[in-house]
C-alpha cells in the first residue's frame, strides 16, 4: 500500500495544495511591518534599513528603501519625530505596492 504524498487518504503533496498554498510571503513586506513596529528601537530600525536598502525593486529600478530614504527615517526618528519618520515608511510602503496587485493594499497602512 502507497504511503506519502499522494497516496488515498494521505496529505496532500505539493503539486495538490494549490497556487495560494504554494505561494511565498513577500519577504519586503514583512520587514517594512517589522520597520513600522519597531520605530522606537533606534538600532533595530537601522539594521531594517540597511535589509530593506539590499532589496531591489525591479518597478522603481532600485532599492525598495533607498539611501536618502533611510537617512531621513533615521533624522526624523532622532529629532523624535516619530509621525514623520512613519509617513516616509508609508511613502516606500505605496511605491513598492503600486504597481503589485497581487501584493494587496492594506489600507490605513
Amino acid at each position: 500500500m502507497r504511503e506519502g504524498p499522494g497516496a488515498p487518504g494521505g496529505d496532500p503533496g505539493p503539486r495538490d495544495r494549490g497556487f495560494r498554498e504554494r505561494k511565498r510571503e513577500d519577504h519586503a513586506l514583512v520587514l517594512i511591518e517589522d520597520l513600522r513596529a519597531s520605530l522606537g528601537d533606534l538600532p533595530r530600525v537601522r539594521r531594517l534599513l540597511l535589509e530593506l536598502g539590499r532589496y531591489y525593486d525591479p518597478v522603481l529600478n532600485g532599492p525598495i528603501m533607498d539611501v536618502a530614504h533611510q537617512k531621513a527615517v533615521v533624522a526624523a526618528l532622532e529629532a523624535h519625530d516619530r509621525a514623520l519618520a512613519e509617513r516616509l515608511v508609508q511613502e516606500r510602503y505605496d511605491l513598492y505596492v503600486k504597481d503589485r496587485a497581487h501584493l494587496g493594499r492594506r489600507e490605513g497602512g
